[in-house]
């Protein structure tokens, strides 16, 4: 009697460990030269020991994305829309501060895993709360998700800190630059705290002022008046 043939692969292995090991070596080497091979050869296995336990490259990684989003705590709904959202994406900051080499993986797939639909959902129901109509809260939710992922992700790699002072100078020096050069002063204090809490208040305001816009507007009665007979 022929043996099942086994996959291959290390199965003693534990996901979870496998997948603190692969966030570990993606930080080291960046989301764009992580591979199979440089993970299991920095786990100390076999690359097919990751092809069994996550099935791809992109089921691992989508793993490792997930497990970013384990690290953001849904706040409670009794709270009011717009404190949950600054609550979450405040927390997606600190995740882009700690992981600032694999936090882009968070914008590569539409979703990650059960993590990340969570904290979705808490997402939508914030947007439904705001007023946002029921067809557009998809449309909305990816905008305001990309807008803040390429925020966080900008500042984890230097985009809104302050300039060095070869980009001062060259500022300073580069002709026809009239709005620019007198700002100088603010562009040299740029501080990453103020960028990111003034452009959360601005994605905000935005969804407020559209919810606003894209209210309907009340439905009129659609029973004719009924005369009034004026008095002899």
């Amino acid at each position: 009697m022929l043996k099942k043939k086994q996959p291959r692969g290390q199965r003693g292995l534990d996901d979870a460990a496998l997948l603190e090991a692969a966030l570990a070596e993606m930080e080291r080497t960046g989301v764009e030269n992580f591979s199979l091979r440089s993970a299991a050869r920095a786990i100390g296995c076999d690359p097919a020991a990751l092809i069994y336990h996550f099935g791809s490259r992109e089921g691992l990684e989508r793993a490792v994305a997930d497990r970013l989003h384990a690290a953001i705590v849904a706040p409670d709904r009794a709270h009011p829309w717009r404190e949950r959202l600054t609550s979450m994406a405040r927390q997606y900051r600190a995740v882009a501060q700690t992981y600032p080499r694999t936090f882009p993986l968070l914008m590569r797939y539409w979703t990650t895993g059960p993590q990340d639909l969570v904290l979705c959902d808490d997402t939508f129901a914030a947007l439904a709360e705001s007023g946002i109509p029921a067809a557009l809260i998809p449309a909305v939710e990816c905008g305001f998700y990309a807008a803040l992922l390429g925020l966080c992700a900008g500042e984890a790699g230097g985009l809104t800190g302050r300039p060095n002072p070869t980009v001062m100078k060259e500022i300073a020096d580069t002709p026809g630059l009239t709005t620019m050069q007198p700002l100088l002063p603010a562009i040299r204090n740029l501080d990453p705290d103020a960028v990111f809490e003034t452009h959360m208040t601005i994605l905000l305001d935005g969804i407020e002022a559209f919810a606003r816009k894209a209210k309907p507007p009340p439905a009129r009665n659609s029973r004719p008046e009924t005369a009034v007979r004026k008095k002899p």
